[in-house]
């Protein structure tokens, strides 16, 4: 099992959230936790969320993109889900979730 690693930057537009790890049951507050506060203050035009180094993805991992999916979309910015591959690949498509963020 990885613990979990999230960084978060901004460009002048976008929040960038960066994840690495297991995102899982024991984990998802924590990225659940980012997310908000990434779309928190001034949102962004675009919140970005890059799985490229994430190694495992539960149904909670899921419900978490999916969460924060909608929350952008509430405040007005767009959601782009990137670096999916391995495992969490595996899962979006498994789930359709692929379909769901493009």
């Amino acid at each position: 099992m990885a613990d979990l690693t999230i960084r978060t930057e901004r460009t002048d537009s976008d929040a960038i959230v960066s994840v690495g790890g297991d995102l899982d049951y024991d984990s998802h507050g924590r990225l659940e936790q980012a997310l908000d506060a990434a779309l928190d203050g001034g949102p962004p035009s675009g919140l970005v969320v890059d799985l490229a180094d994430v190694t495992y993805c539960d149904s909670c991992g899921l419900r978490v993109l999916l969460g924060a999916q909608a929350r952008a979309r509430d405040v007005g910015a767009t959601f782009v889900l990137q670096g999916a591959q391995g495992q969490p690949a595996r899962a979006l498509k498994l789930t359709g979730l692929d379909q769901v963020f493009g």
